[in-house]
């Protein structure tokens, strides 16, 4: 059993020494690059605004098919659960 305690010691020793040079060298380590990050943001909004007027475009279509001749009106938001109001003045009418 004297083993045993004798290569816990060893072993835990070791990750101590492991720990103080890593503390040592950490704060000379580069920092993590930007552009991994960036990359994704990036690919992710063109992502969402090409899917926005695709689906603008589809909403269009069908409700030029189902009215046509029509204005369509404004396409509601979709994740939007709350109050959507939207004031509008028609102005193509000249004579009131």
């Amino acid at each position: 059993m004297k083993w045993f305690w004798r290569a816990l010691a060893r072993r835990i020793e070791l990750n101590m020494e492991k720990r103080y040079l890593w503390d040592l060298v950490e704060p000379y380590q580069r920092p993590r690059p930007l552009a991994p990050f960036l990359l994704i943001n990036i690919a992710g909004f063109y992502t969402g605004l090409v899917t926005a007027a695709v689906s603008e475009q589809l909403y269009k279509e069908r409700y030029w098919e189902e009215h046509p001749g029509q204005a369509v009106p404004i396409m509601q938001p979709l994740l939007y659960v709350g109050p959507y109001k939207v004031r509008r003045e028609d102005f193509s009418d000249g004579s009131k």
